[in-house]
């Protein structure tokens, strides 16, 4: 892939802005239309879960759609930073936010679909993290990359550290990990578009 192409650093950025904007649109529209849903202490699972109204449209919109224009992200990022293992991490992360559209059951936690949920999100996060702690660690990447890379992963940890620590609930910690994630995703973007 060219690395220097404007093109496909354009494209990156497109693609990493609108999964963050398509992320907060069917955020915004689906939880609006769930009587039941909460944005101040609800997962945002719960607008997937079975049995939810506009499950289907939440799952393939909010997870599936998102999580692949996270993967497209991934590869271009990785390429822009001439650093293919960084671009498979970022893509795996993608790649589980499509998973995280199987369905959690609120009503049956241990279900396998439930698990199954857990697993993906465990994951995606997993691999995104590594993804940061590569960016951070590789000295050929910029150091304002390495510097973002290392404030998202300190925020998510320190995030967990809160509920752990019972500063805050999980709801809560689940909003600061989607603000991080998100956040760094636009930042990176929008540094792609710039140097297109």
């Amino acid at each position: 892939m060219p690395f220097n192409d404007r093109r496909i650093r354009r494209a990156g950025g497109m693609l990493g802005l609108s999964s963050v904007f398509l992320f907060l649109g069917a955020l915004v529209v689906l939880g609006n239309l769930n009587e039941d849903f909460s944005f101040a202490n609800d997962f945002v699972s719960k607008l997937g879960a079975t049995g939810a109204p506009n499950a289907l449209w939440w799952n393939l919109l909010g997870f599936v759609l998102v999580g692949v224009l996270l993967m497209g992200f991934g590869i271009i990022y990785g390429a822009f930073l001439r650093d293919r293992l960084t671009g498979g991490l970022l893509a795996l992360f993608g790649a589980g936010f499509v998973f995280v559209a199987i369905p959690f059951d609120f009503v049956d936690s241990n279900s396998a679909t439930s698990k199954a949920h857990f697993i993906a999100v465990c994951l995606a996060l997993g691999c995104w993290l590594c993804g940061l702690a590569r960016m951070s660690h590789n000295q050929l990447t910029d150091k304002t990359i390495r510097r973002r890379a290392n404030v998202a992963a300190v925020a998510i940890v320190l995030a967990i550290i809160g509920f752990v620590t019972g500063l805050w609930t999980m709801p809560m910690t689940h909003r600061m990990v989607f603000g991080v994630v998100f956040g760094w995703t636009a930042i990176s973007s929008i540094y792609l578009l710039k140097t297109s």
